[in-house]
Order: C-alpha cells, then sequence, then structure tokens
C-alpha cells in the first residue's frame, strides 16, 4: 500500500494547495442548489441521463466510482474484490488568475482483493492531485484512473440515450491491491441501471437541505479475466460486479457518525440494496433508506420503516482493537425477504491513513434466507464505516 513511488505524500499536497490557491470566489447569490462554498447539491431538478452521468461532475464536491463482486477461480477457489476512486474538490469555481500549481481536485484509490481459501486480504492506497497523466476523471464519459488503476468504458459510445447500446458497451477494469492484480473485461451492456432514492437517482442522506447524492447501480455485471496472486500464481476468474456511482456536495448530518451499506444480488435474479445512517446514540437515523429490484425489473424504493438490519455477532480488530458487526439479519417484510447474513473472512477491515485516512470493513460476505417462501442466496458486499471513531471530514 501506499503511494505511488517519487510522489510526495498526499498530506503535503493538501498542505500546499491553499499557498498555490488564491482565495476562491464567493459563490455568486441566487445561485440555486449551491452550498456556501458553492458546490453544486444534489436536487430532484436533476435527473441522471446515462451514459453522461457516467463521467466526472467537477461542480460538486465529493464522487466516487465504485466497484466489488465475488470471484471464481477456474479451479474453483473463491475470491472478492474492491476498488473505488474518489474525487475530492477543494475548491468550486476556478478563480481568475490561477496558479499553474494549484489543485483543484484530489483523486484516491482503494483496492482490496479477499482470498476466502487463503484467508488473507490485500490491499492499496494510493492517492495524487488529478493531473493528467497521473489521476482524474473524463466528464463526458467513463474513464477514471489513478497511476496503474483504471475503469474505462471502451464501447457503447458517450451520448446521452436510454437503450442498451447507448448506456455503456464493454468496459475494462485493471487494478492492484497489495500485489494481487486484477485484470478484467465487463459488459455493462448485459445489465441494467438502477436508480436508486423515492425520486430515482436521488439518495436522500439527512434532514438539511441538500443533504443528498445522485446515485445509481449497475448490480450485476458479468466479468472475466486474470487475477495475478503476491507469488505470481496467474488464475482465470469470473464473476460479477456492483458498480456505484454516486457523487454530491453533503456533510454528514448532526449526529450522524457513519453508515452501514448492504449490497445483496440473490440467485433468483432480485435485488437489494440498504443503507443504515448511524447515530450517536445508535439508533439509526429516519433518512436511512433502501431499494429492491424484483427479477422481471419493477423496482420500489424502501424507506427506514420498510425494512430491519439486526446484528448477530461481532469481530475485534486486532489492527485497531475497534468493534464490528459481525453477522446480519436482514428483513423486508413486504417482499417477504429475510437473510442471514455471514462474513466470508472475517478480518476485511480497511485502514487508509495516506489517502482518506478513514479507517472501515469492506468485507464478501454470503447471504443465505427465503423469499416469498422459496430458498435463496448469494454473495455481495458490505461496508461499515464510523465504527473506528466517528466519520469526519479528513479532506
Amino acid at each position: 500500500a501506499g503511494l505511488a513511488p517519487g510522489l510526495a505524500p498526499l498530506a503535503a499536497v493538501l498542505v500546499l494547495a491553499p499557498r498555490a490557491l488564491p482565495q476562491a470566489a464567493a459563490p455568486t447569490p441566487g445561485r440555486a442548489h449551491r452550498d456556501a462554498a458553492g458546490f453544486l447539491q444534489a436536487h430532484a431538478d436533476r435527473p441522471l441521463t446515462l451514459p453522461a452521468d457516467h463521467g466526472s461532475h467537477p461542480d460538486t464536491r465529493t464522487e466516487w466510482w465504485y466497484l466489488t463482486g465475488p470471484l471464481e477461480a477456474d479451479d474453483g477457489r473463491r475470491f472478492g474484490f474492491q476498488a473505488t476512486w474518489f474525487r475530492r474538490a477543494l475548491v468550486a469555481d476556478e478563480p481568475q488568475g490561477r496558479s499553474p500549481l494549484a489543485v483543484r481536485d484530489v483523486m484516491l484509490f482503494h483496492g482490496a482483493i479477499t482470498d476466502v481459501q487463503g484467508g488473507a486480504l490485500h490491499f492499496t492506497e494510493q492517492a495524487s492531485r488529478a493531473y493528467g497523466p497521473w489521476a482524474g476523471a473524463a466528464e463526458d464519459r467513463l474513464d477514471v484512473h489513478l497511476f496503474g488503476h483504471a475503469f474505462r468504458a471502451v464501447g457503447g459510445g458517450t451520448s446521452a440515450g436510454t437503450s442498451a447500446e447507448a448506456r455503456a458497451g464493454r468496459a475494462t477494469l485493471v487494478m492492484d491491491a497489495g500485489g494481487a492484480a486484477l485484470d478484467v473485461s465487463l459488459d455493462l451492456a448485459a445489465c441494467e441501471p438502477w436508480f436508486h432514492g423515492e425520486v430515482p437517482g436521488l439518495s436522500i442522506k439527512g434532514h438539511a437541505a441538500g443533504q443528498a447524492a445522485w446515485y445509481y447501480s449497475y448490480p450485476r455485471i458479468p466479468l472475466a479475466g486474470t487475477l495475478t496472486l503476491p507469488d505470481g500464481e496467474v488464475v482465470g476468474v469470473r464473476g460479477t460486479a456492483w458498480f456505484d456511482h454516486e457523487f454530491g456536495s453533503s456533510q454528514l448530518g448532526a449526529g450522524q457518525v457513519g453508515w452501514d451499506w448492504f449490497s445483496v444480488p440473490l440467485d433468483d435474479g432480485s435485488d437489494l440494496m440498504l443503507y443504515s445512517m448511524r447515530l450517536d446514540d445508535g439508533r439509526s437515523d429516519s433518512t436511512s433508506s433502501g431499494s429492491f429490484r424484483a427479477p422481471g425489473g419493477q423496482t420500489r424504493h424502501l424507506a427506514r420503516e420498510a425494512f430491519e438490519i439486526t446484528p448477530s455477532g461481532s469481530w475485534t480488530s486486532p489492527h485497531t482493537l475497534s468493534s464490528y458487526p459481525a453477522g446480519w439479519i436482514l428483513s423486508v417484510p413486504d417482499e417477504e425477504l429475510a437473510l442471514r447474513v455471514r462474513p466470508l473472512l472475517d478480518d476485511q477491515e480497511i485502514r487508509t491513513p495516506r489517502s482518506t485516512g478513514v479507517t472501515y470493513w469492506e468485507g464478501l460476505c454470503e447471504f443465505e434466507g427465503t423469499r416469498a417462501g422459496k430458498p435463496v442466496a448469494g454473495r455481495g458486499y458490505v461496508e461499515l464505516v464510523g465504527y473506528s471513531g466517528a466519520l469526519r471530514e479528513r479532506l
């Protein structure tokens, strides 16, 4: 884990940035849906349009492209992967007379490979200013990269549209995670996009105005390629990826300390996404929500009262001594859905002192249970943020 050779730590980049940047201009009075710093906040008047929204949105403060999923090797061994690119803007407007040394956007990458049989987690974090060959994200297409880690569309065009051909074609993912390297091709056109929120595509995170993000997923993208293990062994792998893209400018609300997030693709063709925004008194914020998509494609928004998340175990990290839930019961009564969730490896804690500065648990899990009286199962990811100290703004 760490930064590319020869590059200063991100902390130095951030320390230098204010000296290189002239004073940012105050936001223009009357600009709709802008926060006090001038960043665009997510709102219902701006619907998502694909594939255009696969690209970067530099008028928002924070954005991430996030891929997770189970992998199966040709010999039957099981793995999981996470690849996340973050873009964090430091100023909303480009000031007049901007210094060529100024940093407007910072790019960060987290990559992890879970080796189930080997009982190991391989992880990398990297960070850089957004600068041409080093790191960046295109605004007009799916093309995000940081040094050797890249997620790029290779077909389907860039114009707005709703057909499978216009949404996206194929994409490639290349990443390294502590010496475990993944190189796969993904068929985005084989998966329907999924817009989350009561207003499709607008995910509410809190009670304050603008405390939201634009959010969509591709929950089961077929992929195939190779996985190179730290000892140099190269294995063919196949699997499915869950792709999330989220962007906006909101911060955590008063009393919010983190969140629990579940991505659940099931073998009957249904998909479930849940997130619980946790409060400092241990309760789940009433703005927590989720989405359910039936095998035929019919979707429904899940308000907080429509589901239950009940921890069924715990795990204490030997690295940070932080305690996390480890095992859950998920219930969506209106869908007659009840699931047991089991981590496939306890130690999937991610520690990022040289990038986001946040310690969290991001792990491959197994889901088993029933839907409408019939057995269902699947493998997906759970994310637990804020258990190793309350989450705070780090950049």
